[in-house]
């Protein structure tokens, strides 16, 4: 069962800065057992020493916290563990997490009052459409149903509202794919990717790889190492990109924008690679890139939070529509009828 994302990153930010201190990886596992066991910290206790028994048995870290930590935290810890920065990279990953976690907040806080107007709507016209309409109606033959009382009736008699609450949803995990259910590996999720689906996993693994091969290259690795290693510890989302780059370079491309272009990256930062200094190395254009990676996946977010704050708002409108107006004509047709 996995940490929540709060406890995985705390103890991994501790974990480094016992690196930092200069302790070695079990120092650092020991210090926090103590820690966890002076405060009577029980999961983490159980975590610190599954960690302990790997690196006494000589085995590597990383595959030691699939249990409890996120596949893109095992990875930089496998990927840092096997090149020797682990200390870089759990570092610089500090920064991305802080910078996901603002974008985080700001998407979904402005989306949660029209997700729950959206909820509501749904459950009033199902109500009324189910409870209040079908008794007006009986007073009334079904030749003079005004007409918005007769889409009333048949949008909750029928599929349509089901399938109205399905396009919501699919909308969703078009625009976010979750990792749950979306992954990369799978050739269906990478044709819709090509379409522009799940920007949000997309743009953020995006962030995820442009600064891992950053740190890597700033340690001396080369750029096809580099995708090597994130190919052999990421995820299989990344793992599917990652080779058809390392295939690339192999073929002899050189030139980044060719070679990152997978569907991962955005068009804005393909477009930021193609234009750094022709006298600039890799890792150097790399790194101007990956600086501004997580602002343009904040502002792509904000542009697809805008773009789903308007479906929101026009399928309230609509459902409001029908909702009153339908009920509101069969109460005037009813009305009109007693006092003739």
């Amino acid at each position: 069962m996995h940490l929540a994302r709060a406890r995985q990153l705390a103890l991994l930010e501790d974990f480094a800065l016992g690196l930092t201190d200069g302790l070695s990886p079990l120092q650092c596992c020991h210090a926090l057992f103590e820690n966890a066991r002076r405060l009577k910290l029980s999961t983490e206790q159980r975590v610190i020493t599954h960690l302990i028994k790997q690196l006494n048995q000589g085995l590597p870290l990383g595959p030691a916290l699939h249990k409890w930590f996120s596949a893109d935290l095992v990875m930089l810890v496998a990927v840092g563990e096997h090149s020797g920065i682990l200390e870089q990279l759990l570092h610089q990953h500090q920064q991305f997490e802080q910078q996901r976690q603002q974008a985080w907040q700001q998407f979904w806080k402005p989306l949660l009052y029209p997700l729950a107007m959206l909820a509501l709507a749904f459950a009033a016209i199902y109500f009324i459409g189910h409870g209040v309409m079908p008794k007006l109606a009986v007073s009334i033959p079904e030749s003079q149903w005004p007409m918005l009382s007769r889409i009333l009736l048949t949008a909750t008699h029928s599929f349509i509202i089901p399938a109205l609450l399905l396009s919501v949803l699919l909308v969703v995990i078009w625009s976010w794919g979750p990792p749950l259910l979306i992954n990369f590996g799978w050739r269906w999720c990478r044709v819709l990717g090509n379409y522009g689906a799940f920007l949000i996993q997309r743009y953020f693994s995006a962030v995820l790889l442009l600064q891992t091969t950053t740190v890597l290259m700033q340690a001396g690795s080369s750029l096809d190492k580099s995708f090597a290693a994130i190919q052999r510890y990421g995820s299989a989302s990344l793992a599917v990109h990652t080779f058809d780059m390392r295939r690339k370079l192999a073929q002899g491309e050189r030139r980044l924008p060719q070679i990152f272009d997978t569907g991962l990256l955005s068009a804005r930062m393909l477009f930021r690679l193609g234009n750094g200094s022709r006298n600039a190395s890799e890792q150097g254009t790399l790194l101007r890139v990956a600086s501004y990676a997580a602002l343009d996946a904040t502002q792509a977010l904000t542009r697809l939070r805008t773009g789903l704050q308007v479906f929101c708002y026009s399928v309230i409108f609509a459902l409001l529509v029908v909702m009153l107006g339908g009920m509101g004509t069969m109460l005037m047709q009813l009305t009109q009828q007693t006092s003739v």
